[in-house]
């Protein structure tokens, strides 16, 4: 008998046949995925060579708030030290310039520069059985899921229950999700069809995106800003099995050359 699937989860028997595994389905929907902690070591290596180093530099770290995110986050620091907390629901930016203003004065002044490193990423579970969406939480029996804020807003979607005008809309005693909904409910292709995987892609792109406003908010000082940007999904697999599918990384040097970075 096939499991009954939460909506907006894409299981097995609804994905290409070959898709079955965890493996198999992780590389085809979330190509160039890396081990976590390839992800954490490779964004060392790859800023080594501009001298950027642990000390040199302030993390701005954006991950979600689910604790399945904490474990990630936890080794970035370990790499790069403290981190200033971008963090918000699905892992987009959500604490607005004040909030980017406060950081751009943490990060250590060298030579008469600041440097920053920049990590924002969105997240989503993938069983065992190649299912999008499920994960697994110790102590929680059964299959629970992630990314919950995004899931929210695909139940909203697929029930017609979503504000969009051309005006923002806020819910005063949620939010955060109501800005997540605000912002990804255009780009979804069919609401009455939206599944888990186009709408994390969506955040994706979003924080992508965002990345240009948070590095706008950061150069607008006296002090030149040197900045990397990681950006990417987080994949939480079975076993505590987590990945990292990059999307963008790149070294910005101000006054200099942009550098294109490869996992």
């Amino acid at each position: 008998m096939e499991a009954i699937a939460r909506p907006g989860i894409i299981t097995g028997s609804k994905q290409e046949a070959a898709a079955v595994t965890f493996t198999e389905t992780l590389t085809r929907d979330f190509p160039g995925a890396v081990p976590a902690n390839q992800f954490v070591s490779g964004t060392q290596n790859l800023l080594a060579q501009f001298g950027v180093i642990r000390g040199s530099a302030l993390p701005l770290i954006a991950t979600c708030r689910d604790e399945l995110a904490f474990g990630l986050t936890a080794e970035l620091q370990r790499a790069w030290g403290g981190a200033f907390n971008m963090a918000g629901l699905a892992g987009l930016f959500t604490l607005g310039r004040t909030g980017v203003v406060a950081a751009r004065g943490h990060a250590p002044l060298i030579d008469g520069r600041r440097t920053f490193v920049l990590i924002g990423l969105t997240h989503v579970g993938l069983g065992a059985n190649g299912n999008v969406g499920e994960c697994e939480r110790p102590g929680v029996p059964g299959v629970t899921y992630a990314c919950g804020a995004l899931l929210a807003v695909g139940d909203a979607l697929r029930s017609d229950d979503v504000h969009i005008s051309d005006y923002p809309y806020l819910d005063p005693e949620d939010p955060e999700q109501s800005r997540l909904r605000d912002r990804i409910a255009p780009r979804v292709s069919d609401h009455a069809k939206a599944d888990l995987l186009e709408i994390t892609r969506i955040a994706r792109e979003l924080i992508d995106e965002g990345t240009a406003d948070v590095v706008s908010v950061l150069r607008d000082d006296k002090y030149p800003a040197d900045i990397a940007l990681f950006t990417g999904i987080h994949v939480h697999g079975p076993r505590g099995a987590d990945y990292v599918q990059p999307s963008l990384a790149v070294f910005d040097r101000a006054g200099g050359e942009t550098t294109e970075l490869s996992f």
